[in-house]
């Protein structure tokens, strides 16, 4: 499963989130920047399913629960 977003929604993300302070420094984002242009394409490469986590919370939780329920069916 990969949840994804672009490139741009992840850095507004970072910065105004207030939950965590990870990723505030310019250092910090150009890590996670470069650890996503790394390793998000292996990740895809690999992946069963790939949810637009862009998505209002509750779709993406309906279709985490849906995909939950394809594992547990007979």
């Amino acid at each position: 499963m990969l949840l994804s977003v672009p490139v741009d929604v992840l850095e507004r993300r970072l910065q105004t989130r207030t939950t965590n302070h990870f990723g505030k420094t310019a250092e910090e984002r150009a890590l996670i920047l470069s650890q996503v242009e790394a390793i998000e394409p292996l990740l895809r490469a690999t992946c069963r399913h790939e949810l637009d986590a862009t998505q209002p919370i509750d779709l993406v939780v309906e279709q985490l629960a849906e995909l939950g329920d394809e594992r547990t069916a007979p």
